[in-house]
């Protein structure tokens, strides 16, 4: 019982439920996705993705045509074909170490090209028939659950016929073996590495002087940082609790699926963690220096905070576990960090 009354005056289920996007009907918060054809919120969420990427590149008059695409942690890889079929890219390709259902945060099994005809023929009745822009108040209903406010702006499309993308199935630690250099990286799953130097010693081999790398990332110290499967119904208690206490945490509320969480936790998402603006300096140290850095609150950040206020120890404990933090990436919904290599 002592152990109980550690926690129960922080734990609040509403402070996790009320902030997940909506599951599929008869699942679970907690579990991955069952196999179905894309829902319009998906299909909405990768095209806002792909809309954001050729935004802030053309706001960076950072040039697509005739460069070599390629994309980390591509799942389905959706977002290179659509950067394939819709720029004058010269091809894509894609790296990712798990197919279709093999990882808690994998696409589910799904036909790929019947799911890219369909998002194909979304973009097209979106598409401006006079200027060919693409318009993001046309789509914006279906991005309601995106934790995002960076806007892409209006940006004319090339539509090509043939889409070159090849995939490779490749976990990125390796991603020097692809022996080739790569104008323009993307990378969407830097939640998931631990060991970021590695990272970087490898992106330096696929890439030559003046080669852009775009994270985007959701920080683990973020309000969802760890994702549905392993966020507590403690607010912020990702960073609030030491490990150890996350551990007698869990396995007193989660007990059905402590291994589960914990093994989520600590062996699936980075650790040790890792800030930000710890990146940004390992960046530096390989020489890849940052062009922009767009922080996207938390799209729920004025109701988060009324838990947060209850808890009178918050920024003690914070601050002891995670020294390095600063409050901004606490309260960060999404990053967009563009680096460039010298």
């Amino acid at each position: 019982m002592k152990k109980k009354k550690k926690f129960e005056n922080l734990v609040d289920k509403n402070s996790l439920l009320n902030f997940l996007n909506p599951t599929s009907r008869g699942t679970h918060f907690r579990d991955s996705p069952p196999s179905s054809q894309l829902k319009t919120r998906q299909i909405g969420r990768i095209i806002l993705q792909f809309h954001q990427i050729i935004s802030l590149f053309q706001q960076l008059n950072i040039k697509l045509e005739n460069k070599i695409f390629l994309d980390v942690g591509t799942g389905n890889g959706m977002i290179p074909k659509l950067i394939s079929k819709y720029t004058k890219v010269k091809y894509t390709e894609g790296i990712d170490p798990f197919l279709d259902g093999e990882h808690t945060t994998s696409w589910q099994k799904h036909d790929h090209n019947s799911e890219f005809f369909k998002i194909t023929k979304k973009i097209s009745s979106l598409v401006n028939k006079k200027n060919k822009e693409i318009i993001f108040e046309k789509y914006s209903k279906s991005t309601k659950y995106e934790p995002m406010s960076f806007q892409p702006i209006p940006i004319k499309l090339e539509l090509n016929k043939k889409v070159k993308y090849k995939f490779h199935q490749l976990d990125v630690a390796k991603a020097g073996s692809l022996k080739k250099k790569y104008d323009i990286v993307y990378f969407k799953a830097l939640e998931h590495i631990s060991n970021i130097d590695k990272i970087f010693k490898e992106l330096n081999k696929i890439t030559k002087k003046k080669s852009i790398i775009y994270f985007k990332h959701r920080s683990f110290f973020s309000y969802l940082g760890p994702h549905r499967y392993a966020s507590t119904f403690i607010p912020w208690g990702h960073v609030y609790l030491s490990d150890k206490e996350m551990i007698k945490y869990v396995k007193i509320y989660h007990k059905d699926r402590a291994e589960k969480i914990l093994n989520f936790y600590f062996k699936e998402l980075s650790y040790p963690r890792f800030t930000v603006n710890e990146l940004i300096k390992t960046a530096s140290d390989h020489n890849f220096v940052m062009k922009v850095n767009i922080v996207e609150p938390f799209k729920k950040l004025n109701k988060s905070i009324k838990y947060l206020r209850k808890n009178k120890n918050f920024w003690k404990k914070v601050y002891k576990n995670y020294p390095k933090l600063a409050s901004d990436e606490l309260f960060s919904g999404m990053h967009h960090i563009i680096l460039e290599k010298k």
